[in-house]
């Protein structure tokens, strides 16, 4: 995609600190971490959301996933991470990626429930068997 930032990474219209790169993903720092090490990961393919990607595809691009948290592992000295995405996210850059962030005791940071607070609309069991249903019916 033309306009698409990452995109223009993948092809070095622009510059990275990329860390990894293979056929088929680049992971690289971001340059407006959270924490030391704050890691994004792209496919190259350019896709919006997970939905965007085949099973191959994403296999592929999750064992990147675990390659970068063995080198952050090492490099920071800590087993804890946050990985998180933001899906069909309004804001932000729109191609697909996995935040990697390193965690150590002293980050003031908190478990990734905290990022959204919202009341439930109904009980944990109607959620459930709506969910369900949808899954049993195909």
């Amino acid at each position: 995609m033309a306009d698409c930032l990452f995109c223009k990474l993948v092809q070095n219209e622009i510059p990275s600190y990329t860390v990894f790169e293979d056929d088929d993903v680049r992971a690289f720092l971001d340059p407006f971490p959270c924490a030391p090490g704050h890691t994004l990961i792209i496919p190259k393919k350019h896709g919006r959301t997970v939905m965007d990607y085949s099973q191959d595809e994403l296999g592929v691009f999750w064992v990147g996933v675990q390659k970068i948290i063995t080198a952050l592992t090492k490099v920071f000295h800590t087993e804890v991470f946050t990985i998180g995405a933001n899906h069909g996210e309004p804001a932000g850059i729109h191609h697909y990626h996995i935040h990697i962030i390193p965690r150590t005791p002293d980050d003031g940071g908190t478990v990734i429930q905290s990022i959204v607070k919202k009341p439930l609309s109904e009980d944990l069991s109607v959620t459930h068997k709506k969910i369900k249903d949808i899954l049993d019916s195909h």
